[in-house]
Order: structure tokens, then sequence, then C-alpha cells
């Protein structure tokens, strides 16, 4: 466990290659410290390093940014990452973010995150279906660089399997959601090591949300839905429209009426 640990830290560039696997013994160490405090050094960096960025998160305010330098806007066109949330339902918020990574880097995953145990009123492929109504419409900069895909069980799991660099999170706030967030977060620091296979956590970061639709919910949006049958029109539907796309307002409101 430790030496797979190890190797772990030093492909995430956190352990020097001449500690990432043990020696015979503490004679074939080129130097005069022991193996084994070595050992206990570089695990108890490892716990301090994932303790910081548990309580220390990355949080990207709005207005967003983009690599300061030409190669680091190179690497992140390398990148592959993910984007997690319920999206129940989608919205315009959520574009935006999309809208955001999809600029960044070089391959976007929206991730509908599900639990086969709940029953849920509006499903995650119909949800999933409304997001991709909205990332494959001409008029945005996600057509073609967007995929949206659902998962059940562990989304670290997922993203390790598919290669992503980041797990990025949508939030109103670190301040108004944080609290609810930091499980989530602890699940992805610590989950890869307690349920395995043993792997270095990929980072989380924290995307605030662009204030002008940081007051979009699902419940307000089922109130604007609700008893209409799906059929919207005047002041009803100018409400909706500001705060979903056009592509999708009609079967959001069928969906959440």
């Amino acid at each position: 466990m430790v030496e797979t640990l190890f190797q772990s830290l030093e492909t995430s560039g956190l352990l020097p290659g001449f500690l990432a696997s043990r020696p015979a013994s503490d004679s074939e160490y080129p130097h005069s410290i022991p193996w084994t405090a070595i050992s206990a050094l570089a695990l108890a960096s490892a716990t301090l390093w994932l303790y910081l960025r548990l309580y220390h998160p990355v949080v990207n305010p709005f207005p967003w940014s983009m690599s300061p330098t030409p190669e680091g806007r190179a690497a992140d066109r390398k990148c592959k990452v993910v984007l997690a949330g319920s999206f129940n339902p989608p919205h315009r918020g959520h574009l935006a973010m999309l809208e955001h990574l999809s600029r960044r880097y070089g391959d976007v995953i929206a991730v509908v995150g599900m639990n086969s145990s709940k029953s849920y009123d509006v499903t995650p492929q119909q949800r999933a279906d409304l997001l991709r109504a909205m990332v494959d419409d001409e008029g945005n900069g996600t057509k073609g660089k967007v995929r949206v895909e659902i998962v059940e069980g562990y989304i670290w799991k997922f993203a390790m399997a598919k290669g992503v660099s980041i797990m990025f999170r949508g939030i109103r706030t670190w301040e108004k959601d944080g609290v609810e967030e930091r499980h989530l977060q602890l699940l992805n620091t610590w989950g890869p090591m307690m349920y395995g296979p043993l792997r270095w956590p990929l980072p989380t970061q924290f995307l605030e949300g662009k204030p002008e639709y940081n007051h979009i919910s699902s419940t307000l949006i089922r109130d604007i839905c609700k008893g209409k049958g799906g059929k919207l029109s005047g002041k009803n539907r100018s409400e909706l429209l500001a705060l979903v796309p056009d592509v999708a307002a009609d079967r959001i409101a069928t969906a959440y009426s």
C-alpha cells in the first residue's frame, strides 16, 4: 500500500523519483537517513498536503480567468476536465460555466450524477438530454466542445478512468455553499485512498457562479412551470427564458410542470 502511494506521489510530482521505490535495505539507500525515517516524512508531508487541500479549497471567483501565460494556456488545452452536478434542471448558470471551461480546456465533460436507489421526478436521462440540447445549440460556444455523461457511483472513479486532470463543481459562493460541498470534497480527496484502487486524488476546484444567475434554483423554475402543463406564455415564458436557454425552455416547462 505504501509503495503504491509513493508511486502516486511521484506521478503527481509531489515525491522525488529516488524516494518512490523502497531499496532492499537501508544500506542501499545513498544517503545516511534511514528509509523508515524517509517513509514517515513522506507520508506526513502527503497527509499535510491533503489536509491543506481540504481546508483551503481552490475557489475560482467570477469573472473567471484564463491562464496568464502562453505556456499555461497551451497546457490547459491539453487537459480534460469534469463539471459535475445534478443539473436539476440545467440552466443559464451551468451553461456559462461550461462555456468558460470549454474556452480554457481542451476536453470538457459535464457529468450528471445519479443514485440508483433514489427516485427522481425528472430523471437523470431527461436532465442529460436537456443539457445536451443546450451545449449542442449553435448559439453558444460549447457546440462540439462539451459532452454530457450520466455517472452512477463515485464521480472521482469515473474521472480517473477517463484521464481527467481537474474536477470542477459549480457553486454560488463558498460562503453560501461551502458547508454542503465539504462532504463531496472530502470524498474526492480521501476516497481514492480509502476505497481503492489506491491513487493520488484528483484536484477539485470550485467555480463561483456568474452573479446574474446565482438566484436560479429548481424551486424557482418549478414555481414558474407548476400547473401549466408545459404551456407557458406571456410573463411566465419571459421569466423562464431569463433562467434557461430558449432551445430547452419548452421541454423544461413540460418536465418541471
